[in-house]
């Protein structure tokens, strides 16, 4: 993604990332978040249309979306609701993956699995 920003960086369009859930309002105002992640979307917030990416999420991909809005060609829609929704404050990404849930021990002494084999029934 660096590596596109620096690309179109004559452009001088600006780049916000967020986490996917993050920003419900705004995902629903564009039409995100139904279809999986990770998910991109070009607003021109002047005239209040987007596109979405909906090719591979991709250099060559995010290329290819990005050089057909610079030249007019790319798909757009008006903003859900006609004006952009309010953008919530998150807490800033600390650079690590995120933990996850600690697993519970299951104690199993007292299930009985040896009759297990011994207990078909034939229909």
């Amino acid at each position: 993604m660096l590596k596109m920003a620096d690309k179109y960086k004559r452009k001088m369009w600006g780049w916000l990332w967020t986490e996917a859930g993050a920003q419900f309002d705004l995902e629903n105002s564009l039409g995100i978040g139904g279809f999986g992640y990770p998910a991109m979307a070009a607003v021109n917030a002047r005239k209040m249309k987007f596109a979405l990416l909906k090719g591979s999420f991709s250099e060559q991909g995010i290329n290819e979306f990005l050089r057909e809005l610079s030249v007019g060609r790319g798909s757009t829609a008006p903003v859900g609701g006609g004006a952009f929704a309010k953008i919530n404050t998150v807490e800033p990404w600390d650079g690590k993956d995120g933990e996850l849930p600690a697993e519970e021990d299951i104690d199993l002494s007292d299930v009985d699995l040896d009759d297990w084999d011994t207990q078909k029934d034939e229909l």
